[in-house]
């Protein structure tokens, strides 16, 4: 038996903390995102979702997420808290797999691939009625471009993931104020 303010062995404690549903929730949520992609990027016959991989993403997520809940005693998580993990398990484990011999190396970094997207699609969706500004296009993509880049090449963790979140939140706060004035 676990004491206060200790993990227990066993990660059953997840399921019973969160329930069933919303761990299958959060499992159909990144299947169906990753799936889209792959039809998307017409990798489907090239590369798989490995359910039992994904499996440990989503226990994992839900770990870091029971560890920062009882550590910094808050109820509700943050949507950049809920996209940096997320990421970082799924850069982690990497549940999309080659299963393709030739032509490999256009597939090895899918999953680095899909988090960049699924980051883009986050810091893009709300609001989601502001553009770019024309002459900020470029540094857009290349922000992107970075992401992609540093997810292939460099160290990273969860909470650096987050603060970049939060940076560009802030950043895009502070374009959309001045513009409004």
């Amino acid at each position: 038996m676990a004491k206060e303010n200790e993990l227990p062995d066993s990660y059953e404690y997840i399921l019973d903390k969160f329930g069933e549903e919303k761990l299958l929730s959060r499992y159909t949520w990144l299947y169906d995102l990753m799936e889209n992609f792959l039809r998307i990027k017409n990798y489907e016959d090239n590369v798989i979702i490995s359910s039992d991989i994904l499996n440990h993403v989503v226990i994992d997520y839900f770990v870091d997420i029971d560890r920062l809940k009882l550590f910094q005693n808050i109820e509700k998580t943050h949507e950049s808290k809920i996209y940096a993990y997320s990421a970082y398990w799924l850069l982690r484990h990497k549940p999309m797999q080659v299963v393709v011999a030739d032509q490999g190396e256009k597939y090895a970094f899918v999953n680095e691939e899909f988090v960049s997207d699924l980051i883009r699609s986050y810091l893009f969706s709300d609001p989601d009625n502001i553009p770019v500004l024309n002459n900020k296009k470029d540094v857009v993509d290349n922000f992107v471009g970075t992401l992609l880049y540093y997810f292939k090449y460099r160290e990273y963790s969860a909470k650096n993931i987050e603060i970049m979140l939060l940076a560009f939140e802030a950043g895009r706060g502070y374009q959309y104020s001045v513009d409004h004035q």
